[in-house]
């Protein structure tokens, strides 16, 4: 990465800002975040802005949200901020998103960005934020000095996963990195939901939201395998059974870096952390997709919004804009966060095997993309958080059946469903 100014971490409201200087609040804050940011505000330097740090630390983003709403109540919103998938529908309805159309236009991102891309950002027919890279969710990660010493072969399916458990086990080794916090706990179970529904009734599910296919038994199955992924994460040499807890996604990749753990599945901002470790994919780890999934995109987009009422900053927001959807930062900013770029004349031939498998498959026409629930791409904010609590309470209650939480899901389901007037 060029050197340049490096972003500080801080929840704070800033100070009042100069010219040239953009408040971005949002939730990096891991070593490879935090590098994609400073990759950022150095190539914004360059072009004569300045990036006035305001992260708030939390996986997921649920804290940075909350700041963000409070900020919006106290008329201190920030010039920037970290705002992805439909809940900028919300925000964009209430006037609070700066229309990026003109830059849009003299840019051509309909013509050089992914359609779904350019269909997250879009809102009543407005470009409303600037995306910066893709994430696929559905990865399933092998420490490859943990099987090569145990002479194990790199499974392929559950069965072959679950094999390789018991001899991990048998080793003393943990088999799974793995956290019960909720978003966590949320990612893993969409990725096994896709590897049991397949991508036409995932959509089914949280993309039309049809009840009816709330019923198919492929949804009591995904609950099955995330309870028992989880039950392999418990530590090899416990005889206590004590669970993961509720630890941030940093120290799972850690446990995994560390080989404490042989497996994992995560986002690609897992990768992106894994090589501030110095830790290379297909040299030191396998990033396969999880089973089932090998043929699907599990997505997820980041994206900046620039926040309106900021009349005088406009031109600085809009500069910005543009900069982030340009080919040299998204090579250069991907690259470190693990993500692939929103471009498809971006030439990914720098990144590694793992993102470019991820690029390649997202290009290709044929390839079903398929919207993450966990961050935001399938529901808005309320939506998400009720049915990830759903999922969580399931996973750390032996006591609630799938077959019980199959039905509360249904139910939340039915509750968010959008209520219709009766007839007079």
């Amino acid at each position: 990465m060029a050197a340049g100014p490096t972003v500080a971490s801080s929840a704070a409201t800033p100070a009042a800002e100069g010219a040239g200087e953009l408040n971005v609040l949002h939730w990096w804050t891991s070593a490879s975040e935090r590098a994609a940011a400073n990759h950022v505000a150095a190539r914004m330097a360059e072009n004569g802005l300045k990036w006035v740090d305001g992260a708030v630390a939390g996986g997921g983003g649920g804290p940075a949200i909350k700041v963000l709403n409070e900020r919006i109540l106290r008329r201190m919103a920030p010039k920037v901020a970290q705002l992805n998938g439909q809940s900028m529908t919300e925000w964009a309805d209430m006037g609070l998103l700066l229309e990026l159309d003109g830059v849009a236009a003299k840019r051509n991102w309909s013509k050089v960005m992914f359609p779904q891309v350019m269909a997250q950002v879009t809102v009543h027919g407005h470009v409303v934020a600037a995306p910066l890279g893709i994430q696929r969710i559905n990865n399933l990660y092998l420490n490859k000095a943990v099987f090569k010493r145990l002479g194990l072969d790199l499974p392929n399916d559950w069965d072959g996963l679950e094999r390789a458990a018991a001899k991990l086990r048998a080793a003393g080794i943990t088999p799974v990195a793995f956290s019960d916090e909720p978003w966590q706990v949320a990612t893993v179970f969409e990725a096994m939901l896709l590897s049991e529904a397949g991508p036409v009734l995932y959509r089914r599910m949280l993309e039309q939201r049809d009840l009816s296919a709330f019923d198919d038994p492929a949804l009591e199955r995904a609950l099955k395998r995330l309870r028992n992924w989880r039950n392999l994460a418990l530590p090899a040499n416990s005889a206590l059974g004590i669970a993961p807890g509720e630890r941030p996604w940093t120290d799972v990749v850690a446990d995994f870096a560390a080989e404490r753990a042989a497996m994992m599945i995560m986002g690609d901002w897992a990768r992106g952390e894994l090589g501030t470790m110095g830790l290379e994919g297909e040299r030191d780890f396998s990033c396969k997709a999880v089973p089932g999934t090998a043929q699907a995109h599990l997505y997820s987009i980041d994206t900046l919004a620039m926040l309106a009422g900021n009349g005088g900053s406009q031109a600085d927001q809009e500069k910005m804009a543009e900069l982030l959807g340009s080919a040299t930062l998204q090579l250069g900013y991907n690259r470190i966060k693990g993500s692939i770029p929103v471009r498809r004349d971006v030439p990914v031939d720098e990144l590694d095997p793992c993102a470019q498998q991820s690029f390649h498959l997202f290009a290709n026409p044929n390839t079903p993309r398929v919207p993450s629930l966990v961050h935001r791409m399938a529901f808005g904010e309320v939506g998400k958080n009720a049915i990830i609590e759903t999922v969580h309470r399931f996973a750390l209650d032996p006591s609630q059946t799938p077959a019980a939480a199959q039905r509360k899901l249904q139910g939340l389901l039915r509750a968010l469903a959008p209520k219709t007037k009766a007839s007079p």
